[in-house]
């Protein structure tokens, strides 16, 4: 499942549902959760934190009364252990296993396996979202490789694009949107972060094909996310971040008293030094690291094949969910 054995699957899975209390889990479709009303108005109302907390007492108290006196659907649910529902849910990421294959497997109807799929999507989502994942720039420099702390010593984050193939939409407007020149077929693109060690520490929400790189940078809230971390520290001026040629943001970084580190353009008739050609070798041995973390992800087989138009939905969540679960994988660079 991509994990190095049994023991580092059961700790993922102690971290992200301690106890494996399924009373933490609001399965799709459920009674208790449709009765779940969450008000988006007040979710970053730093005033309503003290009233939200009291209420989440309340209900964290009655989740498993509720579960007890649960519909039948959830009765359903629970036939299989909260370890066989998450190996299910790895099995259909890491193997990318039909939802047909998955009933056959576990004896279920196809109804089940998938209430209990897009539960276990939506938990993870939620759960692994909530996580810091850009450390601060001290933590990210001290466990730099060797090599590139001699020769980038400020460099916080390596960034590139990455696009997923996705079934023909039927739309002729939505097949121009999401048609890429570059892979000369339908994708969607996301703009990802990676540390030194290739690490995710940014993920990005995915946009049509036809979007530019330079384009998602400044759509995505990559800027103002490190305008927030110069503000409070965790960037200093004068850090860096590494991109390939195609990203254009020196001017913008510059606001931000950033770097950009990019190889030079070497075309066929520029003059160029000798400097500027191991300037390009440098970069290109570090920004490797951030392809080997995308290629990790693309391991997930449940991206082997195009995208069907039905799963676009969740395709976020699906998308964001893997690369994180791939950061508790083991690492590119020890």
């Amino acid at each position: 499942m991509g994990f190095r054995g049994y023991s580092q699957f059961m700790e993922f899975l102690e971290f992200v549902l301690p106890g494996q209390k399924r009373s933490k889990l609001v399965y799709w479709g459920a009674a208790h959760a449709k009765a779940n009303i969450i008000d988006t108005a007040l979710l970053f109302g730093a005033q309503n934190n003290t009233q939200n907390s009291e209420s989440d007492d309340v209900n964290s108290e009655n989740d498993d009364e509720d579960l007890d006196n649960g519909d039948e659907q959830v009765r359903k649910d629970h036939q299989l252990d909260i370890e066989d529902e998450f190996l299910m849910f790895m099995m259909r990421l890491r193997l990318g296993l039909t939802i047909t294959d998955l009933s056959l497997r576990f004896s279920l109807s196809k109804a089940t396996v998938s209430t209990i799929l897009t539960t276990w999507l939506n938990y993870l989502f939620i759960h692994l979202g909530q996580l810091k994942i850009w450390p601060h720039r001290n933590v990210l420099v001290s466990h730099m490789p060797k090599d590139l702390k001699e020769k980038y010593p400020n460099n916080v984050c390596i960034i590139d694009c990455t696009e997923l193939k996705i079934q023909v939409p039927s739309s002729l407007v939505k097949q121009s949107q999401s048609y890429s020149n570059y892979k000369s077929t339908n994708t969607l693109k996301s703009l990802v972060g990676v540390d030194a060690k290739g690490g995710f520490i940014f993920i990005s929400q995915l946009y049509t094909g036809s979007i530019s790189d330079e384009q998602i940078v400044y759509r995505c809230g990559l800027l103002n996310l490190l305008a927030q971390k110069v503000s409070f520290g965790e960037v200093l001026p004068g850090d860096a971040i590494m991109a390939d040629k195609g990203f254009d943001l020196g001017s913008e970084l510059s606001k931000l008293k950033l770097k950009l580190n990019i190889p030079p353009f070497l075309g066929s008739d520029t003059q160029f030094e000798e400097s500027d050609v191991i300037k390009t070798q440098t970069i290109a041995q570090h920004r490797i690291h951030i392809e080997r973390a995308i290629g990790k992800v693309r391991r997930f087989a449940i991206f082997s094949s195009p995208l069907p138009v039905a799963m676009l939905g969740s395709v976020n969540q699906l998308w964001s969910v893997c690369c994180l679960i791939s950061n508790f994988m083991d690492p590119i660079l020890e």
